[in-house]
């Protein structure tokens, strides 16, 4: 029989091993048991990311991506694209991955789309190349034609019907050569400004209904050569746009001020609602070529033509104002120093005699060679490189006397046709003002 001291002993160690057991699993259980606890949090975080990921793929790849297709690819304006669906997603991999995704949607659409354009301005410029140069020599034929018929028959004023139909053609490829990044295809002499307006207003179907104010202060204004043309085809978009909407007289004044000179534009037709005014403004100061792949109306690019004119030869427009009539004032604001300083007298002289010469068909006097070696030659000429026939420049003619650019009413049809005639060769004297009708891509 054991000592009571011994099995206490015993007993007691035993006790305090059990004891020591349970603690021992008791944290272990509740070690396990917040582990588990922990599992279960991280599960549910885990359950909840994921979500969020699917999520947010689901909205990429169905509102977002749809968005970004209308606006970059469609040229759709005003379509919101959405960002993230899951802010807590901010800042992470995925937000940085559909960003990078978005640049490269936005980056091809850009290269795929100026690969077309470049392409299709190419081809579009080679066809207005060939397309003006035989535009060109028929309105040469014609003139030739009418200088061998006598004015105010029926058959000379065919001719100048049919010239004019040729010049309105002429005009709607310039402004195509414009906007694909061309200029104009002409180069021109210093012109007045009087000339200018007879020469936008000859080139628009509804001529008779333009009345241009003269004054001799600013209509006898000589303006450079080379921006002659840019600003004729800049105001023929104003004026064809104005005769277009409205039905009665479009008004043209020149006025001169501090730092230039302002053709204004009146018309009493409808005016334009704030959504056109501001379509107006952006097209006016629209600098790019033409974007082929998001043009959806082509008959309203006279803002875009006169918009790439303005930036290229630094003149400007307005459409902005009301005219006194009711409808659109455009202004065609033209800085000094596009100005020139016109003809001097040994000039004018010169050419008064080679007109005589031409018209009588007489001898140069002595020493008269010299100084008329830059008037104009006969159509008949040698055909420039780019294929348009060359002129040389003429020395500008005299200033014409101040007369009114509205044509009298007449019931007698032969006064009628010569009224039409003198402003066909009004308008074919400044037609022929030409430099060197080169062609330049």
């Amino acid at each position: 029989m054991l000592d009571p001291q011994v099995t206490t002993a015993i007993l007691g160690a035993g006790f305090a091993v059990t004891s020591a057991g349970l603690l021992a699993q008791t944290r272990a259980k509740r070690a396990l048991a917040a582990r588990c606890t922990r599992l279960e949090k991280q599960h549910e975080t885990d359950r909840a990311h994921l979500a969020a990921l699917e999520t947010e793929v689901r909205h990429f790849a169905e509102k977002t991506m749809p968005a970004l297709v209308d606006v970059l690819a469609r040229g759709h304006r005003g379509v919101p694209v959405p960002g993230l669906s899951q802010e807590e997603l901010a800042g992470t991999v995925v937000d940085h991955a559909h960003q990078a995704v978005r640049r490269l949607l936005q980056e091809a659409v850009a290269v795929t789309r100026e690969q077309i354009g470049r392409t299709a301005r190419s081809s579009v410029r080679d066809m207005i190349d060939e397309a003006q140069t035989g535009l060109q020599r028929c309105q040469m034929r014609v003139i030739e034609e009418m200088e061998r018929h006598p004015e105010g028959t029926a058959y000379h004023q065919s001719l100048m019907d049919f010239d004019h139909l040729v010049t309105q053609s002429l005009h709607t490829l310039q402004r195509m050569r414009i906007l694909t990044g061309s200029w104009p295809g002409l180069q021109r002499a210093d012109c007045t400004v009087r000339e200018i307006v007879e020469s936008a207003r000859g080139r628009i179907g509804d001529y008779l209904r333009v009345s241009y104010t003269y004054e001799p202060r600013t209509g006898e204004t000589w303006l450079e050569g080379r921006v002659v043309e840019p600003v004729t085809v800049a105001l023929t978009e104003l004026l064809s746009n104005a005769a277009a909407f409205s039905d009665g007289k479009v008004f043209v004044e020149v006025q001169a001020f501090q730092t230039g000179y302002c053709i204004v534009v009146d018309d009493g037709g409808l005016n334009m609602n704030p959504f056109q005014r501001e379509s107006a403004a952006r097209q006016l100061g629209q600098r790019d070529v033409l974007d082929v792949t998001t043009v959806q109306d082509t008959g309203q690019l006279g803002f875009a033509v006169i918009g790439r004119l303005a930036g290229e030869y630094g003149f400007s427009a307005d459409v902005t104002s009301t005219s006194p009539y009711g409808g659109v004032r455009a202004v065609l604001r033209i800085p000094l120093e596009l100005f020139g300083r016109g003809p001097t007298d040994e000039e004018i002289e010169a050419d008064r005699q080679a007109a005589t010469v031409r018209a009588g068909h007489m001898p140069l006097p002595m020493g008269a060679a010299a100084t008329t070696g830059a008037a104009d030659a006969t159509p008949a000429q040698p055909k420039a490189s780019g294929g348009l026939p060359q002129r040389r420049r003429r020395s500008p003619a005299a200033a014409a006397p101040a007369r009114s650019s509205e044509p009298a009413p007449s019931d007698d049809p032969d006064a009628f046709s010569a009224s039409i005639a003198q402003l066909g060769r009004t308008i074919h004297d400044t037609e022929n003002t030409l430099e060197g009708d080169h062609f330049h891509d």
